[in-house]
């Protein structure tokens, strides 16, 4: 009979494998190249990493979490 250990790590190991058949999915699409935010071209840096903001979106989006976080 299995235990509340062996239940959780049950569930880790499910939730692992729906995260990495996503992952693997995501990689046979093609980069996105152009900002979701403004449209404009991504670095080549950051199309590499599969990042769907230009670094001036990222910036401006991390700033606005900061201001309107509730700390």
């Amino acid at each position: 009979m299995p235990d509340e250990a062996d239940i959780a790590n049950d569930a880790i190991m499910a939730d692992l494998e729906r995260r990495l058949a996503a992952h693997r999915a995501a990689q046979n699409k093609p980069p996105i190249i152009d900002c979701e935010e403004c449209e404009d071209e991504i670095e080549p840096g950051r199309v590499a990493l599969r990042l769907r903001l230009c670094l001036e979106c990222a910036r401006m989006r991390e700033r606005r979490a900061r201001l309107f976080s509730r700390d």
